[in-house]
C-alpha cells in the first residue's frame, strides 16, 4: 500500500483500517503461484490428505469388441495407475507494524514489510512445486543454448516428439499401440535464458524475409509461443534447464486451507499494542502438491555451459 494508490496513506490509516494491510497482500498474490499455472486445481480438502494415482492409462482394459446380432454388449473399466497418498504442508508468516512507525510516518517500512512478504511467500510457494517436478524424465541437449550452432527449436520439438510418445509399459496395462496422449503446450524458462535464446541464430532466421520487423532481437522480447508452446516465466526455475509439459494434465494443487490474510491486530493487551508496542498481520496457507502423470512433461538439460 502506497502513495500511489489514490490518495496519500499515512501509517496511523492502517491501523483506522485494520482491512488495508490483508487486503493488499490479497491483490498482489493473485496469480503469481507457479503452481497454479501448471497444475490443475483439484479442489479444497480440510483433511490434508490427497489420495490419487499415478500413470492411470487412457483406455479401457479391453479392447472394443466386434459383435454379431444378438450379442452380449461386454463392460469394461479404466485401467488404474499405482495408488499413493499426498499430505498438505501448512505454511505462514506474519509481519509487524510498531508504535514508532506509526508516530513517525514511516510508510516505506511498512510497503518494504508487505512487498517482502510477497515476496517470501511466492518464493516457498514455488521451491514447493518445484520439488515436485524433481519426478519429470530428463533429456539432456546436444548442444548447449549459448554455443554457437547450438539447436533449441529442435530440442523443443524433440522433447515435444518425446512427451507425445509416451505410453504405460505392458506390466501397468499397457498395449503396443497404446499412449497416453500428452500434447505439450508450455514451456517454463528461467528469465536469465531469455537473452541466451534472443541471441540464438536457430530462433533468429525463423525471422527473415517479410517477418523481419517481428525478430525477436529487434522487437527484444520472445514470442508469446515457441512451437506452439506458450512461454512461461519464473525466477524460481533452475538457470540450466527448462521444463516442457501438457498444463493441467502434469499435476494437481488442493488447499486443505486457502490463503488467507488476517486483519492488523495487537500483539498483547493495552492502547499501544501490548508491551512490545507491535501489531501484526498473518498470512497462511496449507497446500498439497503432486504430479499423477509425470511423463506428461519433460525437463531439457544442459542448456548452459557449466
Amino acid at each position: 500500500m502506497s502513495g500511489s494508490d489514490g490518495a496519500a496513506l499515512a501509517v496511523a490509516d492502517f491501523l483506522a483500517n485494520p482491512t488495508l494491510i490483508p487486503t493488499k497482500l490479497k491483490k498482489l498474490l493473485e496469480n503469481q503461484f507457479i503452481a497454479e499455472a501448471l497444475l490443475r486445481n483439484a479442489g479444497a480438502n480440510t483433511s490434508g490428505v490427497f489420495a490419487y494415482r499415478e500413470g492411470d492409462p487412457a483406455f479401457l482394459a479391453d479392447d472394443i469388441e466386434e459383435l454379431a446380432e444378438f450379442g452380449e454388449i461386454t463392460v469394461s473399466n479404466a485401467a488404474r495407475g499405482i495408488p499413493k497418498v499426498v499430505f498438505s504442508t501448512k505454511r505462514g508468516k506474519g509481519i509487524r507494524v510498531t508504535l514508532d512507525m506509526i508516530r513517525k510516518n514511516q510508510i516505506d517500512d511498512v510497503n518494504k514489510q508487505i512487498t517482502a512478504l510477497k515476496n517470501t511467500f511466492i518464493r516457498a510457494n514455488d521451491r514447493a512445486a518445484k520439488a515436485i517436478f524433481n519426478s519429470v524424465p530428463s533429456f539432456p541437449v546436444s548442444t548447449a543454448w549459448d554455443v554457437a550452432n547450438s539447436r533449441p527449436r529442435r530440442d523443443i520439438a524433440d522433447a515435444i516428439f518425446e512427451i507425445s510418445q509416451a505410453a504405460p509399459t505392458a506390466e501397468q496395462g499397457g498395449s503396443e499401440d497404446e499412449g497416453y496422449e500428452f500434447a505439450a503446450d508450455t514451456i517454463v524458462l528461467n528469465p536469465a535464458l531469455l537473452p541466451i535464446l534472443m541471441d540464438n541464430d536457430d530462433l533468429l532466421k525463423v525471422y527473415r524475409g517479410n517477418i523481419a520487423d517481428q525478430n525477436i532481437a529487434y522487437v527484444g522480447a520472445l514470442p508469446e509461443t515457441i512451437h506452439n508452446l506458450r512461454v512461461i516465466v519464473s525466477k524460481a526455475w533452475p538457470a540450466d534447464r527448462a521444463l516442457i509439459l501438457e498444463r493441467g494434465t502434469i499435476g494437481f494443487y488442493g488447499d486443505a486451507r486457502p490463503l488467507t490474510f488476517t486483519e492488523l491486530y495487537p500483539e498483547g493487551n493495552g492502547p499501544n499494542g501490548g508491551p512490545r508496542e507491535t501489531w501484526r498481520s498473518d498470512a497462511t496457507q496449507e497446500r498439497g502438491l503432486a504430479l499423477d502423470q509425470p511423463q506428461a512433461g519433460l525437463w531439457l538439460t544442459g542448456l548452459v555451459t557449466p
